[in-house]
């Protein structure tokens, strides 16, 4: 399969991928989850250039993961904004963060946590099944196609 392709691919994995499949995207990201709303932050915060930047910003905001909402007029510069679509996406970064946490080498007492403020304690996100409430692991969970076909 084609790069250019995936956006087209019969998978949503592949599709999910022609979004977000670069390393600067998830950086934007994790920035977004953050707080950070301004070209200037990310910037600031990534070391990222100005050029891949303004892309990745733009193609989130075509996804409809981010929103421009202007906070000045002249001249013209815009806060983003996760949208729901864009918000939706929280899980699988606390995901991400916990994998890297956990499975890659670094500096595990320098690493953020999270704090769930419901109950005050430090987050470790896991995946749940929404009918039962049993979590999930990988040998529990076969494909299946639409329509009932497995494969």
């Amino acid at each position: 399969m084609r790069w250019s392709e995936l956006d087209t691919a019969n998978c949503p994995i592949a599709r999910a991928l022609s979004i977000l499949g670069d390393r600067w995207t998830f950086m934007i990201l994790r920035d977004c989850f953050s707080g950070v709303r301004r070209f200037e932050g990310f910037q600031a915060n990534l070391g990222i250039s100005r050029t891949i930047l303004r892309d990745r910003l733009a193609q989130l905001v075509r996804a409809g993961i981010l929103v421009q909402r202007p906070y000045q007029e002249r001249p013209v510069r815009h806060d983003y904004v996760l949208t729901a679509k864009g918000k939706a996406l929280n899980g699988i970064m606390l995901m991400l963060g916990e994998w890297g946490r956990t499975a890659v080498a670094g500096q595990p007492e320098t690493q953020i946590r999270h704090q769930h403020e419901s109950c005050g304690h430090i987050l470790t996100p896991y995946v749940a099944c929404a009918a039962c409430g049993e979590e999930v692991v990988a040998k529990d969970v076969r494909a299946v196609r639409a329509f009932g076909r497995t494969g």
